[in-house]
Formats: structure tokens, sequence, C-alpha cells
């Protein structure tokens, strides 16, 4: 007797240690997290799903329960429950925070002046006695019930969400997107997604919290474990050492911006399948791939020195303030060609290129080699790492994405902004205008292509801005020659000035919708938007 429990004692030893060897993922959320309706919660609710998707590495804990929510004062507060405790209890080293639909009823969104701080409230207490998760913030799922609820969900309490992910630092997950338009298909009642749509939201928590790179699964149709490969090479024991056992592959997702290798014998040997694109099912290579290699799959031959600007916004990226410290800040200002504006990609290989400043000589970089969601991009000194890699892909229109090589997600200008100042971060790829950059030459540049806005502070105006008839004034100029550019840097339109003048009136019937960049004599810069019907 006494040794079954001495080996009952050491087993539950060495789960103990196991549990703890493993990243726990801890989710906490309402009726839609606990499993609510579905035959099986324990195995088709999205947290169960997501913990086979994330392999024998992660341990998932689903501390959902039904009716709560974030308000302190709602109907029923999930701080009140049990699972609250147990969810702190857990340590968990990812957090996610699935609370908000009941919220946005309103019986409890009366409260709304509340949420914000319950929510930062309920963040902090994770944060407690040094304990620092990885915490992720959801747009709750949509819902297809009354109205107001509807309404309050997607117009005021998801930007509310979205607000706390940047002040509080925490990253976001989108469970919202993926089930719009799909209450037919992806939903048992007006609210509570079926296993389909449980589904669905456990890919985009697994593809919020692990890069989006190349995904290798057990089973065809992207079932059973998913296991992550960024760019580099994998033996046989690489892949066992990452969760991948020998010749059990059956489906690839390969994101735009990689292309896969998939070797039967180790050690980069014997056939091979070639992939740029996903593959639901690989049919006679199934169960057959035994080494891996991963690279990038950008647009080569761009070596060279650019500004870069948005396609959205139209300024151009920006190290903050000419700063040469590492850390400093990458944001969107309006262009003046300065050194700081300016970057020499060099092609790192397959398309995959580092980005350096001009002024500053530091790389751009996504700080921390972070892979998720919202992720700060600034400079810091090269050092060839992925995080400083930015695989440059065709968008069409004279576009580009850049996407992070590390964590396939693309720089963008943070929520679509057009203000100076606004930041630079990595998101996923969306096709999204604000993730899409120009790169001008930095010849172009430097003839002043990328020029400041009207700023109170110059002394000349430029008036009416925007035009959309056949003249403009120009008003406060003194030099000798006037230029008109167009974005590319292409002089449209030449004036010589008299010295002895100071307002001219300028004939633009010529020139097509489009942003336009003035200049004099090669100094002081505006900027004139056209608009033709």
């Amino acid at each position: 007797m006494k040794t079954n429990k001495l080996i009952l004692a050491i087993a539950f030893l060495l789960l103990s240690l196991d549990m703890y060897a493993q990243i726990r993922v801890v989710c906490v959320g309402n009726s839609v997290t606990e499993g609510y309706g579905l035959n099986n919660a324990s195995v088709e609710s999205w947290p169960a799903q997501l913990g086979v998707m994330l392999g024998n590495n992660y341990q998932v804990f689903n501390c959902g329960v039904s009716g709560t929510t974030m308000l302190k004062r709602g109907s029923y507060p999930y701080w009140n429950t049990s699972r609250f405790n147990d969810a702190k209890n857990y340590n968990p080293d990812i957090l996610i925070i699935a609370l908000g639909t009941n919220d946005a009823h309103p019986n409890n969104w009366q409260y709304k002046s509340d949420f914000y701080n319950d929510y930062a409230d309920m963040i902090a207490q994770f944060r407690q006695n040094g304990r620092n998760p990885k915490i992720y913030v959801c747009y709750p799922v949509t819902c297809y019930g009354d109205n107001s609820q509807m309404s309050n969900l997607q117009n005021e309490l998801i930007p509310i969400v979205s607000q706390i992910s940047r002040d509080r630092n925490t990253s976001i997950l989108d469970f919202n997107t993926p089930t719009r338009n799909s209450r037919n298909t992806l939903y048992n009642d007006n609210l509570h997604p079926n296993a389909a749509g449980a589904r669905v939201v456990a890919k985009a928590a697994f593809d919020g919290i692990t890069p989006r790179v190349p995904t290798f699964y057990q089973d065809c149709n992207y079932y059973g474990y998913g296991v992550k490969l960024g760019i580099g090479d994998y033996t046989a024991n690489d892949l066992i050492a990452r969760g991948i056992s020998n010749d059990d592959i059956s489906s690839i997702q390969v994101p735009q911006g990689y292309r896969v290798f998939a070797y039967v014998d180790d050690n980069f040997q014997g056939n091979y399948l070639t992939l740029t694109a996903d593959n639901g099912c690989l049919g006679g290579w199934n169960d057959l791939f035994t080494s891996i290699r991963v690279r990038a799959n950008g647009v080569t031959g761009l070596n060279g020195t650019y500004t870069i600007q948005n396609a959205n916004s139209g300024k151009y990226m920006d190290v903050a303030a000419g700063s040469g410290a590492d850390g400093a800040n990458i944001l969107q200002w309006t262009g003046h060609g300065a050194a700081n504006q300016r970057f020499t990609l060099t092609d790192r290989g397959d398309g995959a290129y580092s980005l350096i400043n001009a002024q500053s000589g530091k790389a751009m970089d996504v700080e921390g080699g972070s892979t998720s969601n919202v992720a700060n991009v600034l400079q810091w000194t090269y050092s060839g790492n992925t995080n400083q890699r930015f695989i440059v892909l065709n968008a069409g229109g004279g576009n580009y994405k850049l996407k992070a090589a590390h964590s396939g997600r693309v720089v963008e200008v943070t929520g679509g902004g057009l203000n100076n100042g606004d930041n630079i971060i990595q998101y996923d790829d969306n096709n999204q205008l604000h993730g899409q950059w120009r790169l001008i030459a930095a010849a172009n540049a430097s003839a002043k292509v990328a020029a400041p806005a009207l700023d109170e502070d110059m002394p000349a105006v430029v008036y009416p801005n925007p035009v959309s008839g056949d003249y403009i004034t120009i008003k406060n100029v003194k030099g000798t020659q006037l230029l008109i550019a167009d974005v590319s840097g292409k002089v449209m339109l030449k004036k010589q000035l008299d010295s002895s003048m100071d307002t001219y009136q300028l004939d633009v019937s010529s020139l097509k919708s489009g942003i336009y960049y003035v200049s004099v004599d090669g100094g002081e810069v505006m900027s004139v938007k056209i608009v033709r019907e």
C-alpha cells in the first residue's frame, strides 16, 4: 500500500511539474468562452479547441462563466465568481480576457462609464505580486439579438477595448470580424457559436497569440495540433523539439510572403514539396515529411535608399525627432526629405530586407521581437535578427506591404490615422490601405518629393487647398524658381519668380487629381490637393 501511495505521489509530482513546464493560457470570459449550448464543451469550446491547436507545449484553462459581465455593477459580475480567483491562481503566462457581450446589453450598458476603469482594474489584478503575463483583450464575437445590444457592442464597447489595449499595453484578439455575417453557419442561436463557430474563434486566438508564419497541422483541413515555423532550417530533431512528430503532417498553411520546402528525408534530402500557398490535404505527400525549410518569398531587386510614404495618409515614415538612440520611435510625419525620413533597403535573402535609417544608422525593428498585434515599431542597432527583416510584398497600384519576417504581420499606421505623430505598429495583414507603403527613391526625395504640408508658422500659403478649379494662388513667396512636383518626384510645372512680387496665380488645369508638392528654390515646401470631377 505504501508503495502504491509513493507511486501515486511521484506521478502527481511529475504531473504538477509538467503543468508548470508548459505555457499556461487562461481564458476569462462569459458563456461564449464556457461553451454554452455545445454538445461537449470540454472538447468543442473555443478554449478546448485552442488547446488542441497549440499542442503539448501549452496548457489552456477555460475559466468562462455564463452570463457574466466585466462591469462590477452589471447583472452578474465576473468579479464575484470563484473562477475569477481560479484564473488568478493558475498564474497565467498568457491571459485572454473575452468579456463584454453581456456588458453591451442595455440593462448593463447604463453603467458604461465604468467599463474602462473596471476593465483596467482586471488587467491590474493579474499584474499584481510581480506577475506579468502576456495579456490579450478581445473584441467580442458578433451578436445577432437585441438591436441595442448589437449597436452598443459594435459602436461603443469595441472602441473602448481598443483604447484599453493602447493605454494598458496589451494586445488585441479580434473575435468580432471573423464571426460577422455568419448567423446561419456559425451560431446555435443569436449569441452562442456552435462547434464550427467556436473553432473560428479558437483559430483567431491561435493566430493572434502565435506568429502568422507557415503552420504545419497534424490532420487534413488544418485540424489537430498546429506548429508554426519561421524562416529557417529544421531537421527531424528540430521538428520533434518543436512538437512535430516524424511523418505526421497532413495540411500546411503558407501565408503570403513565405515559401516552404518540405523534404521526405532528414537533413533536407530526398523528394520535396514546394508550397507558396495553403494546402488543406497533402494527398500523396501526407505523413511523409522529415525535414523542412522556410524561406521568405518577397519582391527582390529593391536595394536602395527611399522615403516611405503611407498609401492611406500620404505621410512618411519618420524616426521621431531625428533621434540616433536605440529605441527611438518610428512614426508618420509630413514629408520633408530629411535624413530621418530616408531608409536604405538591403535584401537579406529572398526579398526580406533590412531598413536602415539614413540619419541614425539604426535598423527598423519590431520591439522586443514581439509577434503580437499592435507591437511597436522602432529603431535599434542592427543585429540581423528576423524582427529586423521585412518581407516586401507587391500590393498593387505602386504600393508595397512590409511584412515583419518573424511575425508575419505587416507594418501599418495604427488605426489608419491621418495625423502627424500617429504611431507605426505591426498588425494582421488584412490588405488594409494604411498597411501599404509607396517607396520613393531618395534621388526623388532630395528633389522635395516628400514635402511638409502647410503649417501655421510657414511664411508662404497656398489657396484654395484643396482646389477643384483651374487656378491656385501662392502668397508670401520669395526666390527665383517655383516647382510643382507629383508624389513620384516628377516636376509637372515650373515658374520663374520675380523678386519684386510675392503673390502668384498659377494655372493648374493640366494637373489631374492627386497630391502635389510646391517648392521654392528647393527650400520652402507646401502640399496642395487637386480634386477633379
